[in-house]
């Protein structure tokens, strides 16, 4: 998350609660669909959780698979140190945080077997970079799974209503649009569908 307001400590806090209230009102169906999408890990398998905030995604998926290595990285030093506590609090053990951003991760190349990433691609400098980088740092046959929010959701009349309340800058792309950088980046095997709100891409290293 490229965004100054993600380094403010109060404002990091308060998004991670929020984050937490929403989880437990409707619990996430993304991280069973990335397992459903990439299948079973060998232990000791490196997953890369590519701005992820307070941690919650990595949590998640540490439940389905018990054995695999985390590594959360995002740009904010707040949003990590949240992130530090959660994980801590939930029992991960095999559990790391990187500073560093989507153009440059911090993780060597052909290293890491799943790159996952939820609802931090519009906040990205540069995606076509970041894209690029994901496909540096997998191995070969490793896999991405992102989630986004979907341009084509927002039709007239929501955004009437949503920008009102909300800037819409999170609605930057529609699915064809990443899945075209994807190819253009190197990656087999792209899939991608709309789920309404948000839309999601899957991907292979050659």
């Amino acid at each position: 998350m490229s965004d100054e307001r993600w380094h403010n400590k109060e404002t990091a806090r308060r998004y991670s609660r929020w984050k937490m209230i929403g989880a437990r009102l409707f619990p996430p169906s993304f991280p069973q669909e990335i397992v459903e999408a990439v299948g079973a890990l060998e232990e000791g398998a490196t997953v890369v959780d590519l701005g992820a905030g307070p941690g919650l995604l990595a949590i998640e998926l540490h439940k389905l698979w018990p054995h695999a290595r985390f590594i959360c990285v995002d740009p904010s030093e707040e949003m990590l140190k949240i992130a530090e506590r959660n994980a801590a609090a939930a029992g991960l053990l095999n559990f790391e945080t990187r500073l560093g951003s989507a153009e440059a991760i911090p993780i060597d190349s052909d290293s890491v077997d799943v790159v996952v990433s939820q609802s931090s691609l519009h906040e990205w400098e540069d995606p076509e970079i970041g894209l690029s980088e994901i496909y540096r740092i997998l191995k070969h046959g490793g896999r991405l799974v992102l989630e986004d929010y979907n341009r084509n959701w927002l039709s007239n009349w929501k955004r009437r209503i949503l920008g009102r309340f909300h800037h819409l800058d999170m609605f930057k792309f529609v699915v064809e649009e990443i899945v075209g950088m994807l190819k253009e980046a190197g990656f087999v095997d792209v899939h991608g569908k709309e789920r309404g709100l948000k839309f999601l891409v899957q991907a292979a290293k050659r």
